[in-house]
């Protein structure tokens, strides 16, 4: 790449035509790292443009669409339009890279970068930021589904059942990937080896507990990424990535539950979609289940070490805000998750400050203490199994778990966005603010 004297390269960060595709490639770098990585939609924009005013291209001459398999990028300018765009095929949340690309541009603004510098960072991020051995994420995946048995009443011998039977499911899914099998068929293998040694276990060992391990086994599957970010893309008008990313969500929980239901099928096990999972008591069991939840599930996403603890107890907040509203206060599962999640997000933002880094990498991870998909998964399975059901069962199954899960997950998603629901137009300010202050003092040296 050419280097700069400092003469081009002021020239180069202040003229938006100067090396345009350059600058335009940079952009759907940081997209598709972005849009790979798990951020939503606003997200992504917002680093986009953050780029682009480093860079000296006017807000208004871009144009960004931004879909779940595609970034779209145009710059148009009076009689000159340039059209860009990039595949995002790949989809792995990854707190860690959400977090480097946000402080590598602001990086970028504090340390005057050049934009060959700028490029070649942004360039090598795919292949620097660390991520965990597939064996760890396999028993992360293990603990977060048992911790998750702990939390709805599961004993210790559930939790230990739930850990092997969910290792299995995810060696099983890793395997099915490796050997080159569709991403929606290694799901419903892993559902299917999951579910298939839980009722091994159940069938064999005289304890009622080990009913949570059947709910519980294949929860690590359910995409609560996905799931949280289709309805904050959808609130925030970006209608066709919150529907893509619904539906890819309800490919992988409709695979996952098919698998499971296989699993069954020849050996049917109680009804144990119906087991209330709903909170009756407060108990200190509660705190470790929701901690190991969310701290586990946490480093599926990548999130960085020194963060886990952080989300773990963000984790505990917001269930047991949740659980005290509905258990002491009686209010409705959607309304006390909407409040659980909201105070939790409120109170991360400052948190956020504290461990220098964004708000977004803890707070959704601690969210996904609240099981944003277990409702549906459970809807799913009674729609494979709905001519078994009665009339009570119907109902039920349409109330509890689909009608209460849709709001359930909405009610996620609204307070973990809350934060910038209320607050948007004064964070954007103070970013802008931030930004004008650092481009101020790209000069400062250069005459030294």
């Amino acid at each position: 790449m050419k280097q700069f004297t400092l003469e081009e390269k002021n020239q180069v960060l202040e003229n938006p035509f100067i090396h345009i595709h350059r600058k335009l490639d940079v952009l759907l770098n940081i997209g598709k790292l972005l849009m790979e990585c798990g951020a939503n939609t606003n997200r992504i924009i917002e680093e986009m443009l953050k780029a682009a005013t480093f860079m000296g291209i006017p807000h208004n001459y871009l144009n960004i669409h931004i879909s779940y398999t595609t970034i779209m990028v145009n710059l148009l300018h009076k009689e000159r339009s340039i059209t860009v765009f990039r595949k995002t095929p790949v989809h792995i949340p990854n707190m860690a890279m959400i977090n480097a690309v946000s402080k590598l541009t602001w990086r970028a603004f504090e340390r005057h970068y050049s934009l060959t510098t700028y490029e070649r960072l942004i360039a090598k991020l795919d292949t620097t930021i660390p991520t965990y051995p597939n064996w760890i994420k396999g028993l992360a995946c293990a603990l977060g589904s048992a911790g998750l048995a702990y939390l709805y009443s599961g004993d210790i011998i559930a939790f230990i059942v739930t850990i092997i039977c969910s290792s299995i499911g995810y060696f099983t899914r890793t395997l099915s990937g490796r050997l080159g099998l569709n991403e929606y068929v290694g799901i419903a293998l892993g559902g299917f080896a999951a579910m298939i040694s839980a009722y091994a276990f159940y069938s064999h060992v005289n304890n009622e507990s080990l009913l949570y391990v059947l709910v519980c086994c294949t929860l690590f599957m359910i995409p609560g990424v996905p799931l949280i970010n289709c309805v904050i893309d959808i609130i925030n008008n970006h209608i066709l990535s919150g529907m893509t990313r619904a539906i890819r969500t309800l490919l992988i929980v409709g695979s996952m539950t098919l698998g499971m239901a296989m699993a069954l099928y020849f050996s049917p096990a109680p009804a144990f979609n119906f087991v209330d999972i709903k909170p009756h008591v407060i108990s200190i069991e509660q705190v470790i289940g929701s901690f190991t939840a969310a701290a586990a599930f946490a480093v599926l996403f990548n999130a960085p070490v020194r963060l886990l603890v952080s989300i773990g107890i963000g984790g505990v907040l917001c269930v047991c805000i949740r659980n005290i509203l509905s258990v002491e206060l009686g209010f409705s599962t959607p309304g006390a998750t909407f409040i659980g999640a909201a105070i939790m997000s409120i109170i991360f933002v400052k948190v956020s400050t504290w461990l220098k880094t964004s708000s977004t990498i803890i707070i959704v991870p601690s969210a996904i203490a609240l099981m944003p998909g277990i409702l549906y998964y459970r809807f799913l399975f009674d729609m494979l199994h709905i001519n078994a059901l009665n009339d009570a069962s119907l109902i039920l199954m349409i109330q509890k778990n689909g009608v209460t899960g849709t709001f359930t997950t909405i009610a996620i998603a609204i307070g973990v966005a809350i934060p910038n629901v209320l607050a948007q137009k004064y964070l954007q300010k103070l970013k802008e603010q931030r930004m004008t202050e650092l481009l101020a003092t790209r000069h400062i040296n250069d005459g030294q």
